[in-house]
């Protein structure tokens, strides 16, 4: 009987003991670090540590031309909500993206329903749409206000920078819909407007949801046409707020003051994608 105790003891003990991996599978665990290793290291280095010098700048007093360092705590947090000037470049950069969202969403899905079926000439017209993309934002920009100095008519193409990539993501969802679906409700009698609305729109949420989020982050980050075509006037009605950081900290050379607008910028954009998720959320499948 203790003889048989003893036995079950040892039994019960192994469960506790880990047993060592395999060969194959030690060497496959070391692959995978020594892949992830650069990618992690640039992450840290690159972004992450980057970010809490920002942070720790903007609980500063940092003069750029003296490097004078000093403490001042929440101060430059408390001076954003009652500074005027970084109030209205929010609003400016919120209006931008407001009409910059809408306007690629809309012609964007659009052009990849034109391009959806397969046609004679679909593939240059595809890439046609993508050219804009490889090209210089800085060239565009500049080859655009000569053609606004000149005519006056051109300024709202800037609004449509972001069409090409969007109008792939969308024609990528658009032929992933199963086709039956559309034949089923060609024969139940719904027309190409009710298709749209109860078919393709809903199956398309995610890709929406991703193609929102990404375009809203883009526009908040506008910059190179204000740097290059407006330097922010007139009166600082285009004046973003993006910009309004880079001439507060290389123009007035308050880095403090400038990092503190950074993170200002980082929770509004959280904020709305916040609000985009839970406004485009979906549990459709097909």
């Amino acid at each position: 009987m203790a003889r048989l105790q003893a036995r079950e003891a040892r039994v019960l003990s192994l469960a506790w003991v880990r047993l060592p991996a395999p060969t194959g599978q030690r060497e496959a665990y070391w692959v995978a670090f020594w892949l992830l290793l650069p990618a992690t290291v640039g992450l840290i280095v690159f972004t992450f540590a980057p970010l809490g010098y920002a942070l720790w700048i903007s609980l500063h007093d940092y003069q750029l031309l003296s490097g004078q360092l000093t403490w001042i705590g929440s101060a430059n947090y408390v001076r954003l909500l009652s500074d005027p000037g970084v109030l209205k470049s929010l609003v400016v950069s919120g209006l931008y993206t407001l009409i910059s969202v809408a306007a690629q969403v809309i012609v964007g899905l659009a052009l990849a329903l034109l391009v959806k079926d397969h046609v004679r000439g679909l593939g240059f017209f595809r890439t046609a749409y993508f050219l804009p993309v490889v090209a210089s934002f800085v060239v565009m920009a500049t080859i655009w206000k000569f053609l606004y100095a000149e005519s006056g008519l051109f300024n709202a193409i800037l609004l449509t920078v972001g069409l090409p990539v969007n109008m792939l993501v969308f024609l990528g969802g658009v032929q992933a819909i199963p086709a039956d679906l559309y034949e089923s409700a060609g024969l139940d009698g719904a027309g190409p407007v009710q298709r749209f609305m109860y078919i393709t729109l809903p199956l398309l949420k995610r890709v929406l949801l991703f193609v929102v989020v990404m375009t809203s982050i883009e526009s908040f980050k506008l910059f190179t046409p204000v740097y290059v075509m407006t330097t922010g006037g007139p009166q600082d009605s285009t004046n973003a707020v993006v910009f309004q950081i880079f001439r507060t900290g290389f123009r007035y050379y308050e880095l403090g003051y400038a990092a503190a607008m950074s993170f200002l910028l980082l929770v509004v954009v959280m904020l709305l994608m916040w609000f985009q998720f839970r406004a485009l959320r979906t549990d459709v499948e097909y």
